[in-house]
């Protein structure tokens, strides 16, 4: 078989694959059932991505176990089985004060630009058993990872994560959220664990709610 036999073929069997992960999704999309694998938030909310894209957003506790045993499925689909047009955004949960001290931690990471303290917050609460629930042991986790206390400081208690605590309240309302982890669809979806029917299944259920989305414009 020549070269160019051998690129056909290639190609061939490259549009075949994609025929049937398109098949897939579309019937997945079919087959899921309001009430059952997802319920519609009502009345539907704006969303925070660029027009033309999906928004996915996770609501998450660090404390929460359930919502540690997906973080790295999350994390994996995020960077390997995410639709193109889909976009991840992470919202703490804020129902009571405990959850808002977490959800400060939260943005305080992301204000000090340490993406990869995210990771740390999760392995020292869940597996350390440090609940990183006073501004004191807070202050020692982010001193302990080479930030400065003043820096620490500034942001923990500074009004820009003031006003991000009050938004994440405010989409925490609008979301009607009582328990994590919860992951809503472009403002419209809402669905979990349980009525996914297992983790796996979640992003299954994301996916086609997505591709519900991107067939309905």
């Amino acid at each position: 078989m020549n070269h160019s036999s051998l690129i056909s073929r290639a190609r061939q069997a490259f549009a075949a694959g994609l025929l049937l992960l398109m098949a897939g999704t579309a019937t997945a999309a079919a087959q899921l059932q309001q009430g059952v694998n997802y319920k519609l938030l009502t009345p539907a909310q704006p969303t925070s991505v660029e027009p033309g894209q999906v928004e996915v957003v996770e609501v998450f506790w660090y404390a929460c176990g359930h919502c540690y045993a997906l973080e790295p499925k999350l994390e994996a689909w995020d960077k390997r089985g995410r639709p193109a047009e889909a976009r991840l955004v992470r919202l703490p949960a804020t129902w009571n004060n405990m959850l808002k001290t977490h959800a400060r931690v939260f943005y305080t990471v992301e204000l000090l630009g340490k993406p990869n303290l995210h990771q740390d917050v999760w392995r020292e609460i869940n597996l350390k058993g440090n609940r990183l629930d006073t501004p004191a042991t807070i202050e020692a986790f982010f001193t302990s990872r080479g930030v400065a206390k003043a820096d620490f400081q500034r942001a923990f208690s500074g009004f820009a994560i003031d006003s991000k605590i009050m938004k994440a309240e405010d989409l925490n309302r609008r979301y009607k959220i009582t328990g994590t982890p919860t992951v809503i669809v472009n403002g419209k979806y809402v669905t979990d664990v349980a009525m996914a029917g297992s983790e796996d299944k979640l992003f299954e259920v994301i996916n086609a709610l997505v591709a519900k989305e991107k067939a309905g414009r």
